[in-house]
């Protein structure tokens, strides 16, 4: 959210990632991840949603590869709006996936046209160390608004400050912290940190009704059958 981040903050990140486009190109180095790991964090993401049919709006969506995954457990049934505050990125994602029912936007996502998004998706968002906003701040604001503007849910993932080292511009996030910000939203949540040890995934449903003869989550037996 803009507005959680000071000007300064936004424009080294923004001048961050088109020298690391100017260096690497359309890489995965481009948007610091160097491991490989891409494929694996969109598959973790998408775990636990039915994206067929639904609206995605990724945010941070850099080179727009989330469509690779999407387009491949949906069998192209869905709708998809990425958002990132990197010309050069919003640039190259739409030559390679535009069209359609693929759509991006260069800006503050408050600023785009979220009309009807029934998730959200954000690989990678928080993990550079602000030097003159509140990084907790900012994901809490940013976690507020998606759940406020999204019709079925969000999957967030995050680095994880149980590691065993640190770069010296990278903010690691406690798992504690993070499932306090969001409970205050839903109780109807999930954090995934069993594939790799310093990161985690967040989602959280908007629906958290529940049956009072069963306690179970409404949403859970509309997703598994009746309950015996």
């Amino acid at each position: 959210m803009a507005d959680s981040i000071s000007k300064s903050d936004l424009d080294q990140i923004r001048q961050r990632y088109e020298q690391r486009f100017r260096n690497f190109g359309y890489s995965p180095k481009t948007l610091d991840w160097d491991k490989g790991k891409q494929d694996i964090r969109f598959s973790i993401l998408t775990s636990q949603l039915d994206f067929t049919g639904k609206s995605v709006l990724d945010i941070g969506c850099g080179f727009g590869d989330l469509n690779l995954t999407l387009n491949s457990i949906t069998n192209g049934n869905y709708r998809y709006l990425g958002v990132d505050i990197c010309p050069p990125l919003i640039e190259e994602a739409r030559k390679r996936y535009g069209s359609e029912k693929v759509e991006f936007f260069c800006g503050d996502i408050r600023s785009a046209n979220l009309n009807n998004i029934d998730y959200a998706i954000a690989s990678g968002i928080f993990n550079q160390k602000f030097e003159h906003s509140d990084n907790k701040g900012f994901i809490e604001d940013t976690m507020r608004w998606v759940f406020d503007s999204v019709n079925i849910g969000f999957a967030f993932n995050f680095l994880s400050d149980k590691v065993d080292y640190r770069k010296d511009n990278t903010y690691h996030s406690s798992p504690e912290e993070i499932l306090g910000m969001a409970y205050k939203l839903s109780r109807n949540l999930l954090l995934l940190n069993n594939c790799m040890p310093f990161e985690f995934s967040l989602f959280v449903f908007k629906d958290d009704s529940f049956d009072p003869a069963t306690t179970i989550f409404n949403r859970w037996k509309d997703l598994s059958g009746p309950v015996e």
